[in-house]
């Protein structure tokens, strides 16, 4: 986690986009088996897409390549996949000062930049924004990484449906606009073409909240779902916020489905798993924590075929220590204040430019001793009080899921602070935490993390058939890493040694060289 060398970017790649290359020598991970391919396979790669595997069975391929690459014997994955972050959030605290403000607007799009190209130098080549409030601001990032004047992964972007005073269609009042368009986090009205959210009446009829899901869509180009439902209001922190019916949850998820659109659903309580369950949503974005998951609630999930978004790093972000409360003796929360306490520093230099840095520690700082006010002022003990749960009952839920075999996936809620869209192997290393290092056990194995941070995250976002494996007719998105992700999970995540994204080496850390074949 403190590799923090630079990244030798490769703005010029030698092979045309029609020329055949072939990546020999290199250990690539079989997603599906859970070990490597045998010893003999290559890769050719033409036109961005893995055209052949030679050496596998039924793979023989008798075209001569143009262009050959000796991948020196390094582990060869898909590229990893972060199936929800936020690409336009850059505050580097919750608990800013006021003298923080000029810092914020002067680097934001910095720190943005960084964000982006960090997810290429830690293997990550998708990820999947789930929720911006100002689109035009999503939509200019995009542009700008398809232009090549920024470097960046690809990015979904989702669009959430709500109704009034719900979880991300809140009612806010002018000091909490204010404070949100001071931390980079702009009130945007919903009935905008370029909000990230779109109201529906709260009485609304099973068609009119279809028309917003299809307005989502056809409006605001939509590319998932995104639905909020927690009790607990964003703006004040008491238990008020709107709750849609179970008939218009259903005819988000079902709408969703019918346009080809997967939906996820912001939920934090076991009543919200059950109700996300009943009505057909795709995947469940964070965990319950208010309560124990029953074993009907974990086999209704099983039976739905559905994807758990974890995001245990909000547990990280958010689940602190506070005197009097219930969770304070609990040894998960000791766990993971021992392990913050000896890892921050190095995320913040890693993963947060300079300008960014102080006001990141001095986040922690703050949480850590209870001193949870915005600008000296607003107090957010309640805020922090509520995801402290994340850390205890969060964590068993989590356990029982994995433990019966949930499809989970690698998401970290990235754009949180301290957490960054790039850091997957910081999730990854909470998974542990969270389930060896707490009980003691080596339950959680790079074999499980390999899935998670590929294939499932793949089939998640509905991508599977281009991304997620090393198969002949996917993207060759190929992460280069050393060392051996099913005996150290550490390794997914980490700083790669070389990246192809389409196809293109775009990284090239560890001086792969590009021969031609004569």
């Amino acid at each position: 986690m403190n590799n923090t060398s630079p990244t030798a970017f490769i703005s010029e790649y030698k092979p045309g986009e029609d020329a055949l290359v072939e990546l020999f020598n290199g250990k690539f991970v079989d997603v599906a088996g859970g070990d490597y391919f045998n010893e003999n396979v290559s890769l050719l790669v033409k036109g961005g897409k893995i055209k052949a595997m030679p050496g596998l069975k039924g793979q023989a391929f008798s075209v001569k390549s143009d262009f050959t690459i000796d991948l020196k014997g390094k582990t060869v994955m898909p590229g990893l996949i972060n199936t929800h972050c936020h690409t336009t959030q850059t505050m580097p605290s919750l608990l800013p000062d006021i003298k923080d403000i000029k810092l914020f607007k002067a680097h934001a799009e910095k720190q943005i930049e960084k964000n982006l190209a960090e997810c290429l130098s830690h293997g990550i080549t998708n990820i999947r924004d789930a929720w911006a409030a100002d689109l035009r601001k999503a939509k200019r990032l995009r542009k700008r990484i398809q232009n090549k004047e920024i470097i960046g992964p690809r990015i979904m972007q989702a669009v959430a449906v709500g109704p009034p005073g719900g979880y991300l269609t809140e009612k806010h009042n002018r000091i909490m606009k204010w404070i949100r368009s001071q931390m980079g986090a702009p009130v945007i009205d919903y009935g905008l073409e370029y909000s990230g959210a779109i109201e529906f009446d709260v009485n609304a009829t099973e068609q009119q909240v279809r028309d917003a899901v299809n307005r989502a869509i056809d409006e605001r180009g939509a590319e998932l779902i995104k639905i909020g439902e927690q009790k607990v209001n964003m703006t004040n922190f008491k238990p008020d916020a709107t709750i849609m019916t179970l008939d218009q949850l259903s005819a988000i998820a079902d709408q969703a489905r019918k346009r080809g659109l997967k939906s996820t659903i912001h939920h934090t309580s076991v009543e919200s798993f059950r109700r996300a369950l009943k009505a057909g949503v795709s995947s469940l974005a964070h965990i319950p924590c208010d309560e124990i998951l029953t074993d009907d609630d974990i086999n209704l999930f099983l039976d739905q075929s559905c994807f758990i978004e974890p995001t245990m790093s909000v547990a990280y972000d958010s689940s602190y220590k506070i005197k009097k409360d219930p969770t304070f003796e609990d040894f998960r929360l000791t766990l993971l204040t021992e392990f913050r306490n000896q890892a921050h520093d190095n995320i913040v230099k890693e993963f947060w430019i300079p300008e960014y840095q102080a006001i990141v520690k001095n986040h922690h700082k703050k949480a850590s001793h209870e001193k949870m006010k915005i600008f000296g002022i607003l107090p957010m003990k309640t805020m922090f009080k509520n995801f402290a749960s994340y850390c205890t009952s969060g964590a068993r839920n989590f356990k029982l899921l994995f433990e019966e075999g949930a499809q989970i996936t690698t998401s970290n809620d990235g754009g949180v602070p301290p957490c960054t869209l790039a850091m997957v192997q910081h999730e990854i290393r909470l998974f542990d935490l969270f389930l060896n290092k707490s009980f003691e056990k080596n339950i959680f194995r790079g074999v499980d993390a390999v899935k998670m941070a590929t294939i499932n995250g793949a089939k998640c976002m509905g991508i599977e058939n281009d991304f997620g494996t090393i198969e002949v007719g996917k993207t060759a998105d190929l992460a280069i890493f050393d060392g051996n992700p099913f005996e150290d999970h550490s390794v997914i995540g980490g700083r790669v040694a070389a990246l192809f994204k389409n196809g293109k080496l775009v990284i090239n850390n560890c001086m792969l060289h590009v021969s031609q074949t004569v």
